[in-house]
C-alpha cells in the first residue's frame, strides 16, 4: 500500500512539473499544423478505383470508402441512377473527380471533409446570343448552433431541395440570389434531430438562427457494434442502445455497473459500490456477467460467463476518455462475441479529432471524503497522425466508510493513430490500470415484512459497514504455507495491456480490420462475508484481538466467512473481419482467438465479528490466537482457456427490406489442473476439455419510411461451461451441462422531430440450469442436491425520447418482464430434517429469483440559458429472492436530480446527487435456506441478510475545456 501511494504521489508530481510545459508545445505545435490546408490535403489523397458503367451513387460510395471523405448534394437535381466508368491507380483525389464529374456537368467545392456536389448551369451556344437580364434575389444565412450556443460545424443546409450547403468553421450558412417566395430550409447533423422550417423572402435578406435538438435515441445515427457493417439503427435489426458522453455527464455513474442502469432489458445490481456488481439479461436466471459480455475498443476484456470471479466491471473504468457506450441486446450479441446469449456493451473511446483540445475534470463528493481528477487530451500530431490521452485518478472514504480508506488509484490510457493513406490506418493502444475498491457485501437488516433493509438496533445496513476494523491476519494453509492478508486490500487489479487495430480498403472495396491486444493482469480479494447471528452468552467470554475483554456485552454477534484470493491472468486476444459490398449483398467473414491463462488460489476462514459499524474481530472464549479458524482452500484456478472462432454474416438489401444473416462457430479448449483438495493439499489431477458450439440469428428490418421502421430477430445459442467449472474440487460432469439459449424477439421504431422509440417484445428460453437445492438436514446444516432446470422468459422493452421544445426532453426506459422455471424440481433425501424427509419440491411455474416485474426510469432535463437541469425517477418491481418464491421483495424507488452550469465557454460546475429520497430498497434478501419458510414464519424484528442499495449522496464537478 505505501509503495502504491509513493508511486502515485511521484506521479502526480511528475504532472505538476512536466504538465504545463507539455501542454503548451502541444498546444503549439498543433496550432502551427492545424492551417486552412486541409482541402488542398483531401485533394491530393491518392486512391485506387476500377468501375465500369456502374450507377453514380454506387460510385460515389466506393470513392467515400476509398478516400475517408463525405459527399453533400441535392438529389432532385443530380441524377443518381446515371451510369458512370472510370479507372485510376494511384491518382490524386482530384483527378478522379474530375474524370467523374465533368461528363456530367457537375462541379463541386470541399468544405472540411465534405464534398458538395453541385449541378453546373448550361450554356448556350455562343452562336445564339440572347440578352439575359440579371436575376438579383435576397440573401438567406444564419448560424446554427445547439441548445447552448455550440457551433454546429458541418451541418448540412438544404433550401427547398435544390441548393444546398455546409456549415463553415464559423457556424454560418449563406445561399445568396434567392428570388422572393416561400421555401422550406432543412438542416441535418450527426447526433441531432433533422430540422425543418418554412421561410418567406420578401424582398430582403432573411436572417436565420437555428438551434438544433440533440437525437438522444440516436436512431438515425450508425453504430459500430451491430455487427457486419456499420449502419444507421433505424435501419438495423439489432437491438442497440447508445449511451452517449454527454449522457454520462449528465448523470455520472458511481460505478462501472451503474452505467448499466441506462440500457433497457437488464437487471442492473450496483450495491456492491465500486466491487463487483450483477447484471441479468433478460430474465434469463444468472447473475454477475454470466450472460453478458464487455468489450472495450471492440475486443473483450474477459471471456463472457463469468459471475464475480472475476468480474469483468473490474477490468474497464470509465472516465473522460469515453467516447460513447454502445450496447446490444439479444441474439445477435452471440454472433459478435463467443459465449455472449445475452447482451454485451462495447466501450469506445476518444481518438483525437481535426484539431487539439481536451477536458480536465475534478470531482469531488460532498457526502463523503472523494476526490478525483479526470483528463482527457487529443488532436493532430501532424496531417497523417493523431492521439489521445487520458485518464483518472481518485481517493475515496466510501460511500459506507470501513476504518480504511475504501476506494484508491486510477488508470491512464493512450492511443496514437497513423493515417496511412485515406483507406488505411494504424491505431496503437495502451493502457495501465491499478485501482483498488471496497466491494461492500450482504449485512444484516431488520425484518418488517416490507421488503426494506430496515436498521437494527445498534447497526444501519444503508450507511454502515460490517467490515472489521481489525485489518491484517495471518493465515497458515492446509498446504502449510503462511499466508498475509490485509482487508484494506479489498479488490485490487493491476493491469497492463497493449494492442493495435488496422484497417485497410482495397481498390476493390474489400474492408480487412484486425484488431488484437495483450493484457497482464494480477490482482486479488480480501474480505468476508456475513453468515448467521448468534446471542452473546454471559457464561462465555469475548475478547478483542489486543487481549481487551468485553464487559457484560448484549444482543448479536455474527460469524463471518473470510475470503483472501490472489490471481493473475495473462491474455491475448485477436479478432479479423473481412467485408465486401456485393450488389445487394454486404458480406463480412471472420476470425477469432481468445487466450485466457489464470492461476487464482483463494483460502478461506471462518471468524467473528461485532454487529456495529466497523465492527472488532472477537476471541470467543480466551485471548489466544487470531480468531480465525477452519482455515481452508475455497478455490484454486489453475489452466487455459483457448477460444477459436469462425463467423460468417450476410445482410441483403431489398429496398424497404433488409434481412441479414449471421452464423458463428466456436471452439473451446480448457485444459488445467484440478487441485486435490486433500493431503497434502499439492496433489492435483490434469484435465484437457475441448468442445464446438454453434449460433445461428436470423434478422429482419422493414423501413416503412424515414421515421418508422419494423424489425425481427431469432438466435440459437449457447452458454459454455467455464474454467471454474471443470476446476471445481467435486466437479462431476453429471451434474453440469452447456446451457442451451432460443431468443426471439419482434419491435417497432419511430424517429421524428420530436418522439423517438425503439420498443420490442422478447421470448427467451433457457435450458440446463445446473442448479442446487440447499436443504435443511438434523443438524441445523444444509444438504446441496443437485438438479438441472429450465426458463422462459417474456417481456417487453421500450426506450423512448420525447421532446416538446428545444428546452425541454425528457426519456422514458421501461422493461417488463415475466421470467418462469418452466422445470426445477428435487425430492429432499432422507437425512433432511424431519418434516422435509422424502417429500417432492416442484417449483416449476415459480418466478426466477432476483429478475423484477419491471423496472421504469423516466427522466427530464431543462436547458435555459447556461443552466441544464436533468431529474431522474427510477422504480424496480417485486422480485423473489429464491426459486421457492416464498420471501418476496417488496419494489423501491431511486431519485437522482443534477444542475449543470456553464460559467463560461471552457468551464462547467455541475453539482447533482443520487437517490435523493434515501430508499432503503433491497437487491437480493436472505436466500439461505428460508426457501423452506412461509412469510409469516419470520418473525418481525428478527435479523436477516441481504444487501440495501447505495445511500443518498451528493456530488459536484469542475469541468474545464480546451
Amino acid at each position: 500500500m505505501e509503495k502504491h501511494r509513493q508511486f502515485f504521489s511521484t506521479l502526480l508530481t511528475v504532472m505538476k512539473i512536466a504538465g504545463p510545459p507539455l501542454f503548451i508545445v502541444l498546444l503549439t505545435f498543433s496550432l502551427g499544423v492545424a492551417k486552412d490546408v486541409y482541402s488542398q490535403e483531401l485533394l491530393k489523397r491518392r486512391i485506387c478505383i476500377d468501375v465500369s458503367n456502374e450507377e453514380f451513387r454506387n460510385v460515389l460510395s466506393r470513392i467515400e470508402k476509398t478516400a475517408d471523405v463525405k459527399f453533400s448534394f441535392v438529389p432532385q437535381l443530380i441524377s443518381v441512377h446515371a451510369k458512370v466508368s472510370v479507372s485510376a491507380q494511384g491518382e490524386t483525389l482530384a483527378s478522379v473527380l474530375d474524370e467523374v464529374l465533368s461528363p456530367l456537368k457537375i462541379s463541386y467545392e470541399v468544405s472540411g471533409k465534405y464534398i458538395v456536389l453541385k449541378k453546373n448551369v448550361i450554356s448556350l451556344p455562343t452562336t445564339l446570343v440572347l440578352p439575359r437580364p440579371m436575376i438579383e434575389g435576397s440573401t438567406v444565412r444564419g448560424k446554427v448552433t445547439d441548445v447552448k450556443g455550440e457551433l454546429l460545424i458541418g451541418t448540412t443546409v438544404f433550401l427547398n431541395q435544390t441548393r444546398n450547403q455546409i456549415v463553415d468553421q464559423e457556424g454560418m450558412f449563406v445561399f445568396n440570389n434567392v428570388l422572393d417566395g416561400k421555401y422550406t430550409i432543412q438542416f441535418t447533423s450527426v447526433g441531432f434531430k433533422s430540422l425543418k422550417k418554412e421561410i418567406d423572402v420578401k424582398g430582403g435578406d432573411l436572417r436565420l438562427d437555428i438551434v438544433m435538438m440533440e437525437d438522444n435515441l440516436q436512431l438515425d445515427q450508425v453504430v459500430v457494434t451491430s455487427g457486419g457493417s456499420p449502419k444507421k439503427k433505424i435501419e438495423s435489426s439489432v437491438a442497440v442502445t447508445t449511451i452517449s458522453a454527454k449522457q454520462l455527464t449528465q448523470r455520472p455513474p458511481l460505478n462501472s455497473t451503474d452505467m448499466l442502469k441506462a440500457i433497457p432489458g437488464l437487471s442492473v445490481e450496483s450495491s456492491g459500490g465500486d466491487g463487483p456488481g450483477s447484471v441479468r439479461v433478460r430474465g434469463l436466471p444468472g447473475g454477475g456477467y454470466v450472460f453478458m459480455g464487455v468489450m472495450e475498443d471492440g475486443l473483450p476484456v474477459l471471456p463472457t460467463g463469468f459471475t464475480t470471479s472475476p468480474s469483468a466491471d473490474q477490468y474497464y473504468k470509465v472516465d473522460l476518455t469515453v467516447k460513447n457506450v454502445e450496447a446490444v441486446r439479444g441474439g445477435n450479441a452471440s454472433v459478435i462475441l463467443a459465449n455472449t446469449p445475452g447482451a454485451l456493451i462495447n466501450v469506445l473511446s476518444n481518438t483525437g479529432g481535426e484539431t487539439f483540445g481536451g477536458k480536465v475534470k475534478y470531482t469531488r463528493g460532498l457526502s463523503q471524503n472523494a476526490n478525483r481528477v479526470d483528463l482527457n487530451l487529443g488532436g493532430p500530431l501532424s496531417s497523417k497522425v493523431k492521439f489521445n490521452v487520458g485518464g483518472f485518478y481518485r481517493g475515496d472514504a466510501g460511500i459506507r466508510p470501513p476504518s480504511y480508506r475504501a476506494n484508491e488509484g486510477g488508470q491512464l490510457k493512450m492511443n496514437l493513430t497513423y493515417q496511412i493513406k485515406p483507406n488505411s490506418y494504424i491505431r496503437f493502444y495502451g493502457k495501465y490500470l491499478n485501482d483498488k475498491t471496497t466491494w461492500l457485501v450482504p449485512a444484516y437488516y431488520s425484518y418488517d415484512g416490507s421488503g426494506q433493509g430496515r436498521a437494527l438496533p445498534g447497526f444501519d445496513p444503508l450507511t454502515e459497514i460490517l467490515a472489521t476494523r481489525d485489518t491484517k491476519v495471518d493465515l497458515t494453509g492446509p498446504d502449510g504455507k503462511k499466508r498475509s492478508y490485509d482487508f484494506a486490500d479489498g479488490v485490487h487489479l493491476k493491469s497492463v495491456s497493449g494492442g493495435m487495430e488496422f484497417k485497410h480498403t482495397t481498390s476493390g472495396e474489400w474492408t480487412f480490420k484486425n484488431s488484437m491486444r495483450y493484457q497482464s493482469t494480477k490482482g486479488g480479494f480480501v474480505g468476508a462475508v456475513v453468515t448467521s447471528p448468534s446471542t452473546y452468552k454471559s457464561s462465555v467470554k469475548y475478547y478483542y484481538p489486543d487481549g481487551q475483554e468485553l464487559v457484560n456485552p448484549t444482543g448479536y454477534y455474527t460469524g463471518q466467512n473470510f475470503t483472501g484470493t490472489t490471481t493473475r491472468d495473462n491474455q491475448f486476444v485477436d479478432i479479423l473481419d473481412i467485408g465486401k459490398q456485393i450488389g445487394r449483398h454486404s458480406l463480412s467473414f471472420g476470425g477469432a482467438f481468445h487466450s485466457y491463462d489464470v492461476n487464482t488460489y483463494t483460502l478461506g476462514a471462518t471468524f467473528y465479528t461485532e454487529i456495529k459499524d466497523k465492527p472488532h474481530t472477537l476471541l470467543i472464549g480466551d485471548n489466544k490466537g487470531n480468531g480465525y479458524s477452519g482455515v481452508n482452500i475455497a478455490n484454486y484456478r489453475d489452466g487455459l482457456t483457448t477460444i477459436s472462432s469462425v463467423t460468417v454474416s450476410d445482410e441483403i438489401n431489398l429496398g424497404k427490406l433488409t434481412t441479414d444473416l449471421g452464423l458463428r462457430v466456436d471452439r473451446f479448449h480448457v485444459k488445467g489442473n484440478r487441485l486435490q483438495n486433500v493431503a497434502p493439499f499439492t496433489n492435483v489431477t490434469a484435465f484437457d476439455e475441448s468442445n464446438t458450439y454453434f449460433t445461428g440469428s436470423l434478422g429482419l428490418n422493414y423501413k416503412v419510411n424515414d421515421e418508422h421502421a419494423l424489425f425481427a430477430r431469432a438466435t440459437k445459442t449457447y452458454s459454455a461451461l467455464n474454467i471454474n467449472d471443470y476446476s471445481n474440487f467435486n466437479f462431476n460432469p453429471e451434474t453440469v451441462k452447456d446451457r442451451g439459449v432460443f431468443m426471439a424477439e419482434g419491435g417497432y421504431k419511430v424517429n421524428t422531430s420530436r418522439f423517438a422509440l425503439f420498443s420490442s417484445l422478447i421470448y427467451a428460453r433457457l435450458t440446463n440450469i445446473a442448479s442446487t437445492m440447499a436443504i435443511p438436514n438434523t443438524t441445523a446444516g444444509f444438504i446441496n442436491i443437485g438438479t438441472f432446470a429450465s426458463s422462459r422468459n417474456l417481456s417487453a422493452e421500450i426506450e423512448a425520447i420525447y421532446t416538446p421544445s428545444k428546452m425541454l426532453n425528457f426519456r422514458l426506459t421501461t422493461t417488463f418482464q415475466n421470467s418462469k422455471y418452466t422445470k426445477y424440481e428435487v425430492t429432499a433425501p432422507e437425512n433432511a430434517r424431519e418434516d422435509l424427509a422424502g417429500k417432492p419440491y416442484i417449483w416449476s411455474g415459480n418466478n426466477a429469483e432476483r429478475i423484477p416485474s419491471y423496472i421504469i426510469e423516466l427522466s427530464a432535463s431543462y436547458t435555459y440559458k447556461v443552466f441544464d437541469a436533468f431529474l431522474s425517477f427510477r422504480q424496480i418491481g417485486k422480485r423473489y429472492t429464491s426459486p421457492s418464491n416464498v420471501y418476496r421483495l417488496n419494489g423501491y424507488n431511486e431519485i437522482s436530480a443534477g444542475l449543470d452550469c456553464k460559467i463560461s465557454k471552457a468551464i462547467g460546475l455541475r453539482v447533482w446527487a443520487d437517490n435523493l429520497a434515501n430508499s432503503r430498497g433491497l437487491t437480493e434478501g436472505n436466500i439461505r435456506g428460508d426457501q423452506f419458510l412461509a412469510n409469516g414464519a419470520f418473525e418481525k424484528g428478527s435479523l436477516q441478510i441481504g444487501r440495501v442499495i447505495l445511500p443518498r449522496s451528493f456530488w459536484t464537478a469542475l469541468t474545464i475545456s480546451f
